[in-house]
C-alpha cells in the first residue's frame, strides 16, 4: 500500500475488493492475529454486504470478526488504518514482524526421544507426491500419522504447531454462545445478519463459561503406539491452557506421571525433559493394570465430578480384560466423562474387536479416532461442552 494514501480506497471490480480484503486478512495474520479461512470468508461476506463503502461500520464489523482477544482489539485500529488508509498515528506503517528463524532439520536435533517417537514406515512412493499451498495443508491434515512420508515430516510438524495453537486460543476463551443474556456477541450477530445488508436485526448473545474442568490424560506409549505417540503428546501440550489443571500420564506395562514435564512453556523443552526421564516407552501393554495403579495412587486426589478423563490408546491390551473393565467402571463412577482416542479407528474397516476395546466400550462416553490432525481437531466439539 502506498504510504501517502489517506482517503478511503475505491474499487471498480469485485476482484479488486476481494483481493483487498484477503490481503488485509493476510496482513493481520502476519501481525500475530489468528485469522484463517473461515474468518477470511466472513470478512468477504461483510464486504459484499455494502459495508465496505461505509468505512466506520466496516471497521467495527471486521474488528468483531477478526479479533480474538482484548490485546488484538487494541492493536486493530492502527493496523486497519495502516492497510486501508496508508497511515498510522505516528505517520509510519507498522512493520511486519520478523520472520521466525527456520527450524533445524529433524536430523540435527539432539533429542533422542523425538527420534524414537517419530519412527514410522515410509509409504509407497506415490503417497509422497507433494503439491503446494492450501492443497498441501489439506493433504497433510488428513494423512495418517503412521504413514507420513519422510519429506513431509517437517512440514507436518509446522502445520500441527499452527493448528494446535489456534485450537488452544479457541478453547481458552472464557465465554460461550447463549440464546439470551445481557452481553451481545457482536461477531455472531454480524454473521447472522450478513444476508440482511449488515442491518443488526437478529441479536446473538454470550455468557461466561462455567468453571473450567480438570483433565486427566493417560497416553499409551507401548510399541504399537510408537508411530502416534509424538503427535498425541503435542496435542496434550496444546490442551494445557483450556483446563483448570491437566494431569498427564504415560503407560505401557507401568504407569508414569509426566505432569510437570508437560508444563514446560514449549514442547521441545518438554520433550527434552521427557528424554531425560526413565519412562516405559515401546514395551508391552497392560492397560487394566496401569489404570488400577492410577486409581490406587492418584484416584482419590484427581478424580471428581469436575474431571474429564482422556485415554489415548489403540486398546491392544495384553492383560486381563476383566481388570480393565473393573478399572474403567471405578473411574467412570468418579469422573465427569471418559473420552477414549484410538488411532486405529482411522483404518478402513476398523472394528473394536480387540479384547481390551470390547471390555472398555461400555464405560466410555466418547470413542473417537486420533490418527491425523483433522481427527484431533474435531475433538474440540467434545472438549467445549464439558
Amino acid at each position: 500500500m502506498p504510504a501517502s494514501r489517506t482517503t478511503w480506497p475505491t474499487f471498480t471490480t469485485a476482484t479488486d475488493f476481494t483481493g483487498a480484503v484477503r490481503g488485509f486478512c493476510a496482513f493481520l495474520k502476519g501481525h500475530g492475529f489468528t485469522v484463517g479461512l473461515a474468518e477470511t470468508l466472513d470478512a468477504l461476506r461483510v464486504a459484499r454486504s455494502e459495508l465496505l463503502h461505509r468505512p466506520d461500520r466496516f471497521r467495527v464489523a471486521l474488528r468483531a470478526l477478526l479479533c480474538s482477544s482484548p490485546a488484538q482489539c487494541q492493536r486493530f485500529d492502527a493496523l486497519f488504518d495502516a492497510y486501508w488508509l496508508g497511515r498510522t498515528a505516528d505517520g509510519n506503517v507498522p512493520p511486519a514482524p520478523a520472520r521466525r528463524r527456520a527450524r533445524p532439520p529433524a536430523t540435527e536435533r539432539t533429542m533422542p526421544l523425538l527420534m524414537t517417537l517419530q519412527r514410522a514406515t515410509t509409504p509407497p512412493e506415490e503417497e509422497g507426491q507433494t503439491t503446494t499451498g492450501a492443497s498441501t495443508a489439506h493433504r497433510l491434515r488428513q494423512v495418517d500419522f503412521a504413514r507420513v512420508p519422510a519429506p513431509d515430516q517437517e512440514q507436518l510438524e509446522t502445520l500441527a504447531e499452527q493448528l494446535f495453537r489456534q485450537l488452544r486460543v479457541r478453547l481458552s476463551r472464557r465465554e460461550k454462545a447463549a440464546w439470551r443474556g445481557r452481553r451481545i456477541d457482536l461477531r455472531r450477530t454480524i454473521r447472522r445478519n450478513l444476508d440482511r445488508g449488515g442491518e443488526l436485526i437478529t441479536l446473538r448473545y454470550r455468557q461466561r463459561r462455567p468453571d473450567r474442568p480438570r483433565l486427566v490424560a493417560l497416553l499409551d506409549v507401548s510399541g504399537s503406539m510408537d508411530r502416534y505417540s509424538y503427535f498425541l503428546l503435542r496435542f496434550l501440550h496444546a490442551l494445557q491452557q483450556h483446563f483448570q489443571r491437566v494431569d498427564s500420564f504415560v503407560f505401557s506395562t507401568e504407569l508414569t506421571c509426566i505432569t510437570e514435564l508437560l508444563r514446560q512453556p514449549t514442547l521441545p523443552e518438554s520433550l527434552r525433559r521427557l528424554a531425560e526421564t526413565p519412562t516405559p516407552w515401546s514395551s508391552g501393554t497392560r492397560i487394566g493394570a496401569c489404570l488400577m495403579t492410577f486409581l490406587e495412587q492418584y484416584g482419590r486426589r484427581l478424580l471428581s465430578r469436575r474431571t474429564l478423563v482422556l485415554i489415548l490408546s489403540d486398546g491392544l491390551d495384553t492383560g486381563d480384560p476383566a481388570l480393565l473393565a473393573h478399572a474403567l467402571q471405578a473411574i467412570r463412577a468418579r469422573c465427569r466423562r471418559i473420552i477414549w482416542l484410538n488411532p486405529l479407528m482411522g483404518m478402513d474397516g476398523y472394528a473394536p474387536l480387540a479384547r481390551g476395546m470390547q471390555a472398555a466400550l461400555p464405560y466410555l462416553d466418547v470413542f473417537h479416532p486420533a490418527h491425523n490432525l483433522d481427527s484431533l481437531l474435531r475433538l474440540e466439539q467434545h472438549l467445549r461442552h464439558v
